[in-house]
């Protein structure tokens, strides 16, 4: 086993060797350590409740929706791919060295163990809106990180077993998946049922997912009980639930061994879809349609010249794989949950079109980070297109923009249909939100200029979030007084628009550097 420590204390000082190399990339990680420090902090001492007292109930529903539908789609690619623990550099190094397979998979385990409190990290950022809407308990804050962090090592757990049993025959992996997706089907009619015949909407599901026969699915029902000691308290049930997921951890990882004492054949094919979802973030590209290669025919002439050949070549890539015009799969995650969660925020009512706007905003930087235009900068033709960088850049970026407009036109176009009214305000939404991307492109290009575009993903897209936050932080904050404070209520609106177009005009002409700087991109 110090062998393998070895390779871990190696790789940790390799880290480090690499950040004294990037002074830059050293200088954003003491940023990121120190605004993480301060908003440690910042949570465990905030006020619960600082901006509406939200019920329990709901607490309880929301993250027993989040559990129910990530565990679906773990146990799915369980029994597809299965799961790993493991990169290629260790199948090469550590698969075929003399160790005995028990302490290899222990390794596995304690490298995962550094994954998950990557996820925790990200937790942290939105604990500060769950202590705004929720009244925690003292130690809520910790509960709700132990139920990630268990769910973050049961789920490869869980998958690799569910591997190892199905992968023998076509027949069994088959039949998996109709049980997992049964179970599913079930879960949304009773959810359906439950709507129909309820008196609202929003306390129908909210009952719906308090039911006890959550309670009763394995591993979903002792993390819904976990992280809903975050508010009602610590009960025997929270410490059983635990045990639980103690003990199913230990008796997997007992049965990957035992009953299958050459694992290694079965995680080939998870670490190779692994090494891939990687290659694919480096690139910029979307890593959820990795293996998937369905896209249409599409049969037309190509008559571009110049840089706005690139934008001909995307507009014909959307055409491919979009189900309408620039409507593809982002299209209908964002739009949906823009208009579900101010269901959720029934104390804002005032401010349902504000809810929707920003909550659709934030959900949009993390797919324009894997869009089109990420895949363009990393290609050498680019560079060598005879074109000012400008026009180089406005059609490299031109097709995300537009598919912005569009979405933004079918998410406010449905608001305008239910809840508001003004059609001044939602255009001035429309335009806001295309905007809002166009900051997102624009700020994640300079953030390449800065700080490179291999380094640390993960912390890159703490950076680009950060820079993102404070650049459009300023126009929502200024259209939300003038929201109040002026009779006009377009004229908030408006602020925000004409605040996020120079926001994106500025980052453009900082972006347009990037094409002088090939090893930038």
């Amino acid at each position: 086993m110090s062998t393998l420590f070895f390779i871990i204390r190696t790789q940790l000082k390799n880290i480090i060797r690499g950040l004294a190399r990037k002074p830059l990339a050293l200088i954003g990680y003491i940023l990121i350590g120190i605004i993480m420090v301060g908003l440690i902090v910042v949570v465990l001492i905030m006020p619960s409740g600082a901006v509406r007292h939200g019920s329990n109930e709901l607490f309880k529903a929301i993250f027993t929706a989040l559990v129910i539908i990530y565990f679906y789609f773990s146990l799915r690619q369980g029994v597809e791919k299965g799961s790993s623990y493991f990169r290629f550099s260790d199948v090469n190094l550590v698969f075929t060295s003399p160790i005995k397979q028990n302490k290899v998979l222990l390794y596995g385990f304690i490298k995962h163990m550094g994954t998950s409190f990557l996820i925790i990290l990200f937790v942290i950022f939105q604990t500060p809106n769950i202590k705004n809407n929720f009244i925690l308990t003292e130690y809520g804050v910790w509960i709700i990180l132990l139920t990630v962090l268990l769910y973050s090592l049961l789920s490869p757990i869980i998958g690799m077993v569910l591997y190892i049993y199905t992968s023998k025959s076509k027949t069994g992996r088959i039949t998996a998946k109709r049980i997992i997706d049964t179970l599913m089907v079930l879960v949304v009619l009773g959810l359906l049922i439950c709507i129909i015949t309820g008196n609202d909407f929003p306390n129908s599901v909210i009952r719906y997912l308090n039911s006890d026969i959550f309670s009763w699915f394995p591993v979903t029902g002792q993390l819904s009980t976990i992280v809903s000691a975050a508010v009602y308290g610590i009960t025997p049930a929270f410490f059983i639930s635990v045990a639980i997921l103690f003990g199913i951890i230990a008796a997997f990882l007992f049965i990957i061994y035992k009953n299958n004492v050459d694992y290694y054949e079965d995680v080939l094919a998870a670490t190779e879809y692994k090494e891939l979802k990687i290659k694919a973030k480096r690139q910029g590209r979307d890593v959820t349609v990795i293996g998937k290669k369905k896209a249409r025919n599409i049969r037309t002439g190509f008559t571009a010249n110049g840089a706005a050949a690139i934008f001909q070549k995307q507009m014909l890539e959307y055409r491919k794989v979009s189900y309408f015009l620039f409507f593809d799969k982002s299209s209908f995650i964002i739009v949906p949950a823009g208009l579900l969660f101010q269901y959720f925020m029934p104390s804002m009512t005032e401010f349902k079109i504000f809810i929707v706007l920003f909550f659709s905003a934030y959900m949009l930087f993390f797919f324009v980070i894997q869009g089109k235009w990420p895949q363009e900068i990393e290609k050498p033709y680019i560079f060598l297109i005879p074109e000012p960088d400008g026009k180089k850049l406005l059609y490299t970026t031109l097709t995300e923009n537009i598919k912005n407009f569009f979405d933004g036109i079918l998410l406010f176009t449905i608001s305008y249909i239910f809840f508001e009214k003004s059609l001044i305000v939602i255009f001035l939404c429309i335009i806001s939100y295309t905007l809002y991307g166009a900051v997102y492109i624009y700020g994640d290009i300079v953030s390449r200029r800065l700080f490179g575009a291999v380094h640390s993903k993960a912390m890159q897209i703490f950076i680009k979030l950060f820079v993102s936050f404070f650049v459009v932080m300023p126009g929502a904050i200024f259209g939300i007084i003038a929201y109040f404070a002026l009779t006009n209520k377009e004229a908030a609106f408006m602020i925000i628009a004409l605040w996020n177009f120079v926001a994106a005009a500025l980052l453009f002409i900082a972006s347009k550097g990037v094409f002088k700087h090939i090893e930038q991109s």
